[in-house]
């Protein structure tokens, strides 16, 4: 049931649609069409004048309630041989619109666009059209054959034709000739020459038409065409052979022959060739730069013109109220040209503007320089962000190298830590397993009964030794870690070195062999060092030790030597053993490091514990590569040491000279001789 339900209802839409369809495709036949206003531009809309006006036009429009739609087409007018493109672009533009249907207006944008409609012959029906930024004067535009550089076309004038064009208006900017010459006349009497430049346009052929027509009042005054058409070498030669006596005319000077646009440079160019001359404009062109001032037209937008005219069309259907509007006129100036050509602002008309054009320039033009700053100081900012995201970059960058170099160093030594502890571990095996052998076997051999009593004290020795030698290995493993540590506090006092030495050379006397003699070489015969003298006792015994091992005939010289010029006491230990080859006298302070292997009694961190203790005094310790008798330690111990928690250094105190160096000689007994 459901199912038959659903069936009948999109049977029921369906017939629905098949009859509201049809009526609504002919409510929109009957609807009526909005109607339309067609824009025929010159030039480029987007251009500030014509965007101008265009923007005007279209608020008017819609604030008179008028609804149309406007439409803007563009003819893209250059020079004067594109004439005949202009006019059947416009034929086919209104063309377009007309068949389109509700074309209710047509506003010509320029003089271009207005000859070109002018031209056509022909006004369509039951339209408005207006006429905008047009001057009252033109020219009827030329058929292919005739737009060569010598066409001299006559004037036209548009307002004379008002009658015949039926259903037109406009604004019409008027162009006054005479009023120029005459302004030329009152500031220069004795001129007798005047020249009219013109360019490639269809407004500077116009143009230099009119002049021509009006220049026929003044048959005293030679009119010489400084015409565009003619090429830029004919012009300049034109203008650069003007005679004293003359003045120039600037009508427009957009275009060249060639008919792409000219620079503003190639105006200055062409004044300049002939920089005596004054230079008037009939346009306002040139005024601000190479043109002292004219009587130009008051150039109005024209959308306030134009748009009641629509606004009275639309509302009566009546053209009559369709008129053309002329444009006022005024004379204007610049002040910076008039004080250059040293012109007085009371011998000018009555009536006349003179302004700073530059200012007006930048007033006119201050949004844009606003903008112009504001970019300006966004790009520095910019570039400030840029710059500083660059050091940044480059900063991080740097320091990411740097840890990755520490971290590449820190994993070195990691893995140097992590052989050093192997290394380590295994010669602490080593080292502690042979005492403890030593020790182990013999006490378990001290028990047997049958041992004779001069074998048992013999092992007893032995397990004496064992114990003391693994003792020594303990405390060195214990005070080497406690430096590198930092745990080991120094207790700094003022010593009696001299009496030291003597003392650590009597005390090392039994540790000496046979036949070998135990000196004590010192410049001073007393002299005060503040240090540890306990930690200075250690490096000294370690060092008078080490040399006992290895010297088997000759002497041990203990030396004391005062370095005043750098600061140091220099303790010498010197041994006529083996010596040590240059290629392992760094070798032997790193730990367990034994130049005989394992023949000669020890633990190998002897000279180790006495480098540490030497860096910790801020001294220094190494073998003299210069000795070549056996071997020399020397450890320079700083005179000044800045006690801890200490503001100031304790330096060594005096020392008594001696007037020759002492020489101590001690015996195998320990006793001390001279």
């Amino acid at each position: 049931m459901t199912r038959n339900i659903a069936i009948k209802c999109g049977v029921l839409l369906l017939i629905g649609c098949c009859i509201l369809f049809p009526m609504s495709l002919r409510a929109q036949e009957n609807a009526p069409e909005r109607e339309s206003i067609l824009v025929i531009s010159s030039y480029n809309p987007d251009t500030r004048r014509m965007s101008s006006f265009i923007t005007e036009f279209e608020r008017k429009v819609v604030a008179s309630g008028v609804p149309c739609d406007i439409y803007v087409e563009t003819l893209e007018c250059k020079s004067i041989n594109d004439a005949p493109i202009w006019i059947s672009q416009t034929d086919n533009m209104i063309t377009r619109y007309e068949n389109r249907g509700g074309l209710r207006a047509i506003v010509l944008l320029g003089q271009e666009a207005w000859a070109s409609f002018v031209s056509l012959g022909r006004i369509p029906e039951n339209v408005m059209c207006f006429s905008c930024f047009v001057s009252s004067n033109g020219i009827v535009l030329p058929p292919p054959a005739d737009s060569t550089g010598a066409w001299m076309p006559p004037a036209v004038n548009y307002m004379e034709m008002a009658d015949s064009l039926r259903n037109v208006g406009g604004l019409l900017n008027k162009y006054d000739v005479r009023r120029n010459i005459e302004l030329i006349r009152s500031l220069y009497p004795e001129v007798e020459n005047i020249a009219f430049i013109s360019d490639n346009t269809y407004g500077g052929i116009s143009l230099q038409a009119l002049v021509r027509e009006e220049m026929k009042n003044y048959p005293d005054l030679k009119l010489v065409l400084v015409d565009g058409r003619d090429g830029d070498e004919a012009a300049h030669q034109a203008y650069a052979s003007l005679p004293l006596r003359s003045a120039a005319i600037l009508g427009t000077w957009r275009v060249g022959s060639d008919g792409e646009y000219l620079m503003q440079r190639s105006l200055n160019d062409l004044v300049q060739l002939n920089p005596r001359i004054p230079v008037f404009s009939i346009t306002g062109t040139g005024i601000g730069d190479v043109a002292v001032g004219g009587y130009i037209p008051d150039y109005e937008n024209g959308a306030a013109a134009i748009a009641p005219q629509i606004k009275e069309y639309y509302a009566t259907g009546k053209m009559d109220a369709t008129h053309f509007h002329l444009t006022g006129s005024e004379y204007r100036f610049d002040s910076r040209k008039l004080k250059e050509l040293k012109i007085a602002e009371y011998a000018l008309p009555k009536g006349s503007i003179v302004e700073d054009t530059v200012a007006a320039k930048l007033s006119k033009y201050s949004h844009y320089i606003e903008q112009l700053v504001a970019g300006i100081v966004l790009l520095v900012l910019l570039l400030i962000f840029v710059a500083w995201l660059f050091l940044r970059t480059r900063r991080l960058k740097r320091t990411l190298e740097e840890r990755e170099g520490q971290l590449v160093v820190a994993r070195e030594k990691a893995e140097e830590s992590d052989m050093l502890k192997s290394a380590f571990l295994a010669n602490m095996s080593h080292e502690i397993r042979t005492p403890l052998n030593a020790i182990v076997g013999f006490s378990s051999l001290m028990q047997g009964e049958e041992l004779s009593q001069e074998e048992r004290a013999e092992y007893c020795a032995i397990v004496v030794n064992n114990s003391e030698m693994l003792l020594t290995l303990l405390n060195d493993i214990l005070d080497i870690s406690s430096l590198e540590c930092g745990k080991i506090k120094f207790n700094y006092s003022s010593e009696e070195i001299v009496q030291i030495c003597q003392h650590i050379l009597m005390t090392t006397a039994h540790t000496r062999q046979e036949g070998v003699e135990g000196r004590l070489e010192c410049a001073v015969g007393s002299y005060m060092l503040v240090t540890d003298v306990h930690r200075l006792s250690q490096i000294l015994i370690n060092l008078l030790t080490n040399a006992s091992k290895f010297t088997s005939e000759g002497s041990i010289t203990l030396g004391v030597e005062i370095d005043e010029e750098h600061g140091e006491v220099l303790f010498s230990v010197t041994d006529t053993g083996p010596g040590i080859p240059l290629d392992k006298q760094e070798m032997v302070f790193n730990r367990f490091e034994k130049l005989d292997g394992n023949k000669k009694k020890g633990t190998g961190l002897g000279l180790a514990i006495c480098r540490q203790i030497a860096m910790i005094f801020g001294g220094r310790i190494w073998v003299d590569p210069t000795y070549t008798g056996g071997a020399r330690f020397i450890f320079a111990h700083p005179i000044g040491i800045r006690f801890p928690g200490d503001g100031e250094n304790r330096e060594g105190g005096g020392f008594e000279p001696s007037g020759h160096a002492k020489t101590l000689h001690i015996a195998e007994d320990g006793s001390l001789r001279r």
